[in-house]
């Protein structure tokens, strides 16, 4: 490029190279005139560039350069340099200036962009240097197989000297076997055929072979035709060592790693994942592209995962080994408990070069060690409670038996000392319900069947419901004898359950409800009992509960899975194969006899749920004789408290009326009546007796 004081600036095409930009600035440095390459040059339209100071266009830290420029050109003066200059999108270049101080301290100057000439200087040079120090053997020849380079590399691989082979055929390295290689290789390159990296074997110069890879690219003249090759021999047989070496001790790793009862792991300096024995994706179900790096914060439980990550930071930052305890997520959803660990592997200078890291599964010791912190912390409220109920046991048995209250008193608390006996066995060998609530409330014996009312089919419940429904009942029962329905002597506690759903949905629903006692306020804080309560049976079983301290009387209900807490039904329950099967008809108007009030009231209960029409209850023969004139009946059920003489009027009349009547047998007792020769904790006919009985009905039911 050049440059006169009244001649526009010219230059000579430069193949690949930015236009030469030519601009002229005030004595402010203000610029009042470029060309169209001057805004090519800087990527700025004109009317962007003029008027503009022209140091909105400079790199920073130039001022000391650019001043020392102005002043070399003072006087007309044309000087050679080198500015940092800045396009419109903000990119910095190298250009060569050649500049002249016109009036005025004005300037003109010619720019151009020196950053690909100084580039292709510096990448021949590089070459250059790559080339001799390669330990690679760099070869060029012709393509008739004549050698016209040779570097060290290639000294050393076939241990011929440059002088030994320039202007020497290529031939001279390959074995007899593999003659006709090298005419295939120039003849294909002379077609300009792509040749792709292939390994093959050449021969030393003593004799020796010596097994490279090869690498093939055209030598291309200046008109672009091809006039050799260039060739780049690696040798590669300390590589096929190194690489049987690594395929051995890798095999050897991973079958040790894969087999160890453990998860394990390794991440970098930075805590980047990037490697997981096998059990670790058993048990996720996942791959590595999931998750490397930090992609295991997917599997691990939400409400653990900023505690784990600040934990783990801790011990990025310092250095020092890592260890906790967590949940992670199993391909099948549920989350299971693992003790992790991880130290740190250092370089001889003592950095941390990655991490190795574990993960043990605790589950089962975990729920171990919860369940004797919990039991633990049961056997210590229970102390607590221990002389409260004892109080209430004496308050009951000196107000029902003042005759004989030592013998009873002495009765009731061995009655309370089996029932923890029987919770701790029943917890691991499953219960019967009837049984587990009757042990549970032994020391309010007295009241089962009269102020106590239990409802419901037989049933076998699991070992872990068991135990955690025992001591649910344990709490709600104490608290009914300290505070609720029986601290008074009207009060009643009605427990009611049934299973509901279809097959597989079964679920198991039970209720505790108090009435009668004094009203009820809740507390102002919640005590382990409550604890208790509400969230032994969620924890444990998969339930929902609700506790409600409504002021007639505490409510308390469950939900929870069959599967869950069901080990075993009565077989007529189990042939149904359902929980609770449509009545065999609906709308029957059944008349309900029992000389015990309350329980006549449940089989009226009952008999609604299963979408019959209740009349009554009567609990005398004259109330039945009565309903029996003015309702049209379809039915009756007479239970097993009426007397006898009463029963043969009864039958008389109804079958003077052609009404089909139902005796229902008293219920079996229970282990705990059994073992104490009462029938305290007899209940209601079950779902499948009941269903029988509508059967019954419906059979005889006039059709329509």
């Amino acid at each position: 490029m050049s440059l006169t004081e009244n001649s526009p600036p010219t230059r000579r095409p430069q193949t690949g190279v930015t236009p030469d930009g030519d601009f002229e600035t005030d004595r402010d440095g203000r610029i009042t005139r470029v060309d169209d390459r001057a805004c090519r040059l800087l990527d700025v339209r004109e009317t962007e560039l003029l008027g503009r100071p022209f140091f909105e266009f400079l790199a920073a830290g130039q001022d000391t350069r650019i001043a020392a420029d102005r002043s070399r050109m003072a006087n007309h003066n044309v000087i050679r340099t080198e500015w940092r200059l800045r396009r419109g999108d903000g990119t910095e270049f190298t250009a060569e200036i050649i500049a002249r101080g016109l009036e005025g301290e004005a300037m003109r100057f010619i720019a151009r962009d020196a950053t690909a000439l100084k580039a292709l200087d510096m990448a021949r040079a590089h070459l250059a240097a790559i080339v001799e120090s390669s330990e690679d053997a760099i070869i060029s020849k012709t393509l008739d197989g004549v050698v016209t380079t040779w570097n060290r590399g290639a000294e050393h691989i076939f241990g011929y000297t440059a002088e030994d082979m320039i202007g020497q055929s290529i031939r001279r390295l390959v074995p007899e076997d593999r003659a006709t290689e090298e005419d295939e290789i120039l003849a294909r390159l002379e077609r300009g055929e792509r040749i792709p990296a292939f390994e093959t074997v050449r021969r030393h110069k003593d004799g020796s072979p010596v097994l490279v890879s090869v690498t093939l690219s055209p030598i291309l003249s200046h008109d672009g035709r091809i006039v050799g090759a260039s060739t780049i021999a690696r040798d590669v047989r300390g590589i096929y060592e190194t690489q049987e070496q690594l395929r051995e001790s890798d095999a050897r790793f991973r079958a040790l790693a894969d087999s160890i009862s453990h998860f394990a792991w390794m991440a970098d300096a930075k805590g980047w994942v990037f490697w997981y024995n096998q059990r670790w994706y058993d048990y996720t179900g996942t791959t590595l592209d999931e998750m490397q790096g930090w992609g295991w914060k997917a599997v691990h439980h939400p409400d653990h995962l900023d505690r784990v990550l600040r934990s783990i930071q801790r011990s990025l930052d310092t250095g020092g080994p890592w260890e906790d305890t967590h949940p992670l997520r199993g391909a099948d959803g549920d989350y299971r408990w693992f003790l992790s660990r991880a130290l740190p592997i250092r370089d001889e200078q003592g950095r941390v070069t990655r991490w190795f890291g574990t993960n043990t599964d605790i589950t089962e010791q975990k729920e171990r060690e919860d369940h004797i912190g919990l039991l633990m912390r049961e056997v210590n409220h229970r102390a607590k409670n221990l002389l409260a109920v004892v109080q209430a046991i004496a308050r009951q048995t000196a107000t029902a038996n003042p005759t004989d209250f030592i013998d009873r008193f002495q009765e009731r608390i061995q009655g309370l000392a089996a029932s923890q006996d029987l919770l701790i066995s029943s917890g691991w060998r499953g219960a019967g319900i009837v049984d587990l609530i009757c042990s549970q409330l032994a020391h309010f014996e007295s009241l089962i069947g009269s102020r106590i009312l239990l409802i419901g089919p037989e049933l076998t419940l699991t070992a872990e419901a068991s135990q955690a429904l025992g001591m649910v009942l344990h709490e709600l029962g104490t608290n009914a004898g300290k505070y609720g329905a029986l601290s008074s002597d009207e009060g009643t506690v009605q427990v009611d359950w049934h299973e509901r759903g279809v097959e597989d949905q079964c679920e198991l629903v039970m209720r505790w409800r108090e009435s009668g006692g004094p009203p009820v306020e809740a507390p102002e804080r919640r005590g382990f009992g409550s604890v208790v309560i509400e969230r032994m049976m969620e924890s444990s079983l998969s339930a929902t509960t609700q506790l409600e301290f409504a002021r007639e009387g505490v409510r308390w209900r469950l939900q929870a899975p069959s599967t869950k807490v069901i080990a075993e039904r009565p077989p007529s329950t189990q042939a149904a194969n359902t929980c609770d099967e449509p009545p065999p008809c609906r709308g029957l108007r059944i008349l309900v006899v029992d000389a015990d009030p309350k329980r006549a009231m449940l089989l009226a209960e009952q008999l609604q749920a299963a979408e019959q029409r209740a009349v009554g209850p009567a609990t005398t023969v004259e109330q039945a004789f009565t309903f029996l004139a003015d309702e049209a009946l379809d039915g009756a059920l007479i239970g097993p408290g009426t007397e006898a003489e009463d029963l043969v009027l009864l039958r008389q009349r109804m079958d003077e009326l052609s009404l089909h009547v139902v005796l229902l047998p008293a219920q079996s007792q229970s282990a705990s009546g059994a073992r104490n020769g009462t029938d305290s904790c007899a209940i209601t006919p079950d779902k499948a007796a009941l269903r029988d009985v509508l059967q019954a009905l419906c059979d005889r039911r006039p059709s329509t």
